[in-house]
């Protein structure tokens, strides 16, 4: 349900120029939402956050005033884009990355989510290895897989979730991959996702959907604009893996004069549409987001993955400097972007957009396990 990372390397070097810039780094050491934290960041507001502020230390009190005005306005609103930035560029992004992830770790729904899900994990990974799945409560479920962009050009990126449908697969858990165009343009996607989703509608289905990357944009149109919530009754969860739902900044300067030109005939040479990364621009993504609206009885999970600067690897590093003016950010797309109205929230801190993670397969079965026993949960209590 996981995705190892989602974009050809490559292709993204050849089009976009990495920055240059150096960032500072400062060790730190500490815990946040259940994970120890031991890599490096920008400033020293950040290594105090997660050192003292976290731990209830005060030994600075005028740092630790600023940051209490700053989780004052986290709790005292929405999140959204601005509110984050307004951190990073009073502050720092570290900073910035750490109290959001922190505000969202001490949600109620997102805690017993995470919870769960490091529950499964643990047990799939412990000792007694408990791989096992009861069919009489999964197996009722079918997840659809929307791929992410270039799935067929290159199947080592992970994109077509060949290792987790293999996994699930073995488990006798049913998986479908939805074939979108692998190039193609959000809005035509988004066509299949549904017309996939009409197509099971009499066969007494259950499905979860899981997308990744630019298919979450994709799976958020079929489901929030597309399909009415009648014609998505079966559908019983999306799982938004990385979604980049309302664009990148990435998108936006590569489709600018005169990089754009260059860039046409770079695709037109590898066979690709270049309608699928205009419609990834922030402008036509945040435009259609405006008038999505996913049906209350789908169960929405996030899972992000929330790197600190000194998480960030070399092949990601240029483009994550490039969106550091915008905002927190897993090296392709700003991490309150993300983020669904009403849905839970699972945490993936130090990795980036990529989920480069020797786990990530099993993962995936931890985070399907999550998912059905909320869904089981819910159905009892309601």
């Amino acid at each position: 349900m996981l995705i190892r990372h989602t974009i050809p390397v490559c292709a993204f070097l050849v089009l976009l120029t990495a920055c240059q810039s150096s960032i500072p780094r400062l060790s730190v050491q500490g815990e946040l939402a259940g994970h120890q934290i031991n890599t490096t960041v920008d400033s020293d507001i950040a290594r105090y956050y997660l050192e003292r502020y976290l731990p209830g230390k005060n030994t600075d009190p005028e740092m630790h005033r600023r940051i209490d005005e700053f989780h004052a306005r986290l709790q005292g609103g929405e999140i959204n884009r601005d509110t984050i930035a307004h951190i990073a560029d009073s502050t720092s992004l570290d900073l910035a990355t750490l109290m959001l992830a922190s505000h969202l770790s001490g949600q109620e729904s997102n805690v017993r989510m995470q919870a769960s899900f490091a529950e499964e994990l643990d047990g799939i990974l412990g000792p007694q290895q408990r791989l096992s799945l009861d069919s009489m409560r999964y197996g009722a479920y079918v997840i659809l897989f929307a791929p992410g962009w270039l799935y067929r050009s290159d199947p080592r990126t992970g994109a077509d979730f060949g290792q987790q449908r293999n996994i699930l697969d073995r488990m006798g858990i049913r998986t479908v991959l939805i074939e979108t165009e692998e190039s193609g343009a959000v809005e035509r996607n988004a066509v299949i996702i549904a017309e996939e989703i009409m197509r099971r509608r009499d066969r007494e289905e259950k499905l979860i959907l899981v997308s990744t990357s630019k298919s979450g944009a994709e799976a958020a149109l079929a489901l929030g604009t597309y399909l009415t919530p009648e014609q998505t009754a079966h559908v019983r969860a999306w799982v938004n893996v990385g979604g980049v739902i309302q664009g990148t900044q990435l998108a936006d300067g590569v489709m600018r004069w005169p990089q754009r030109w260059g860039l046409r005939l770079y695709f037109w040479w590898k066979g690709w549409d270049i309608a699928g990364l205009a419609s990834m621009t922030t402008d036509v993504r945040r435009a259609s987001y405006e008038i999505v609206r996913i049906p209350d009885d789908i169960l929405v999970v996030n899972y992000m993955a929330v790197p600190l600067s000194g998480d960030i690897s070399g092949g990601v590093r240029g483009r994550y400097q490039q969106l550091r003016p915008y905002g927190p950010n897993d090296g392709l797309t700003l991490l309150a972007d993300e983020m669904i109205p009403g849905s839970v929230t699972v945490l993936e801190l130090g990795l980036d957009h990529f989920f480069r993670d020797p786990d990530i397969e099993w993962k995936t079965v931890a985070l399907f396990r999550a998912v059905v026993k909320s869904l089981v949960s819910n159905q009892v209590s309601n």
